[in-house]
C-alpha cells in the first residue's frame, strides 16, 4: 500500500533543448525537471539538424523503480552509473535502482529515478543516455580540452587534474581561444576530424579561482571545497570561445616534481593507446566500431607529445604558450 501512494507521479512537465544540434523533449516530474532544468540547459546548442530525429525522454521519480531486464548483460562499470545491453536498447543505472533506458529503434528513453536519490542522481544518468543517442548521430565524446592557437590547434587529454582547466585558462590569459577545457565530441568531416564542446563554460575549482582571478571574477567566485563550478566566460570574454576546432596536435600533460616542462614526441601506436583511456565506448558493437574508425582518423591527423608539467608552468602561464610554438615548428617540419 505505501509504493501505491508514493509512486504516484507528480504533476508532469516537459522541457525541451539543443545540444549539438538534437532536439531533445524531456517529459516528467515537475520537481524533477525543476532541479534539472540548469544542467539542461549546460550544453552547447550548437546548429539545428534538421535531419536528426527528436530524442523524447520521459522521466518518472518512484521509491521503488523496477528492475531492468534480468538478460541484460553489463557492458561497462563506472564509479556511479553501470551501462548494460538488451538487444539495441542500452540502459544506465545508478546503484540505487534509479535507471534511463535508450531504445535507438525509436529514438526515445524511459527513465525511473529513485526518490530518496541525491539531488544529482538523475543528471548521471541522463547525461551518458544523452552522450549515448549523440553517438547515433557520428558524435563522440572524448575527455579533453581543446585550444587553438597561433599556428596550432591543439587537444589536452588526461584524467582528471593533469591541467586541461589550467591550460585552457592559460591560453585565453594570452589572448587565445578554446573549445572546451574539459569535454568535446569528434565528427568526421569532409577533410578529417573536427571537434566540439558538450559545455561552453569552463569548470573551476578554488586553486583555478585564485590563480585566474582576471578570468573567474576576482574574488566573487566561491567554490565549495572538492567541487569545480562552472563559469560562463561569454559575457566578461565573449571571444575567447569558438564552437570548433580541427586539431593537428594532441597533448597528454604529466604532472612531475621538477622545476623545467618539457615536451615529448609520441608515437601513434602510444598516442591512441592514451585516447583510448579517455573515451567511453557506445554499447552498440557496430556504433562502437564507428566510434574507433573515428579515433583512428584522429591519430593519423594528429602529432602526440607527453608534457612534462612542472613549476615553470605553473609560475608562468605563458611557458605554455611557448611549449605550443615548440609543437608549431614541429608539426611544420622546422
Amino acid at each position: 500500500m505505501r509504493n501505491e501512494i508514493y509512486n504516484r507521479p507528480p504533476l508532469s512537465g516537459a522541457v525541451s533543448f539543443f545540444i549539438q544540434g538534437l532536439e531533445v523533449h524531456v517529459t516528467g516530474d515537475k520537481p524533477l525537471l525543476s532541479q534539472m532544468s540548469y544542467y539542461f540547459h549546460s550544453f552547447f546548442p550548437g546548429e539545428k539538424n534538421k535531419e536528426a530525429q527528436p530524442l523524447r525522454i520521459e522521466l518518472h521519480s518512484m521509491y521503488a523503480p523496477p528492475a531492468i531486464p534480468a538478460a541484460s548483460v553489463q557492458i561497462i562499470k563506472g564509479p556511479s552509473v553501470t551501462y548494460y545491453r538488451n538487444g539495441k536498447k542500452a540502459y544506465f543505472v545508478s546503484d540505487d535502482g534509479s535507471h534511463v533506458c535508450l531504445d535507438p529503434g525509436t529514438f526515445r528513453a524511459a527513465g525511473h529515478i529513485n526518490r530518496e536519490s541525491p539531488p544529482d542522481a538523475a543528471e548521471s544518468l541522463i547525461g551518458p543516455c544523452i552522450i549515448e543517442a549523440l553517438k547515433y548521430q557520428g558524435l563522440y565524446l572524448l575527455h579533453a580540452a581543446a585550444l587553438k592557437g597561433d599556428g596550432i590547434s591543439c587537444l589536452v587529454s588526461g584524467d582528471g587534474g593533469c591541467g586541461k582547466t589550467t591550460a585552457t585558462l592559460s591560453f585565453i590569459r594570452e589572448g587565445l581561444r578554446y573549445v572546451s577545457d574539459d569535454s568535446i565530441f569528434l565528427k568526421e568531416t569532409g577533410d578529417g576530424i573536427s571537434v566540439s564542446p558538450l559545455y561552453k563554460n569552463v569548470h573551476l575549482d578554488q586553486c583555478l579561482a585564485d590563480r585566474f582571478p582576471d578570468i573567474a571574477g576576482g574574488d566573487c567566485l566561491n567554490v565549495p571545497q572538492g567541487t569545480k563550478m562552472p563559469v560562463d566566460l561569454s559575457e566578461t570574454l565573449p571571444f575567447a570561445f569558438i564552437p570548433s576546432l580541427k586539431p593537428d596536435a594532441i597533448i597528454f600533460p604529466k604532472i612531475i616534481s621538477g622545476e623545467e616542462s618539457a615536451l615529448r614526441p609520441l608515437g601513434r601506436t602510444e598516442t591512441y593507446t592514451r585516447l583510448l583511456k579517455q573515451t567511453v565506448l557506445a554499447v552498440d558493437n557496430d556504433i562502437s566500431k564507428r566510434q574507433l574508425r573515428s579515433l583512428e582518423k584522429l591519430v593519423k591527423q594528429t602529432c602526440g607529445f607527453e608534457l612534462s608539467s612542472g613549476r615553470d608552468i605553473f609560475e608562468d602561464t605563458g611557458k605554455l604558450i611557448k611549449l605550443m610554438g615548440e609543437i608549431s615548428c614541429q608539426n611544420a617540419g622546422i
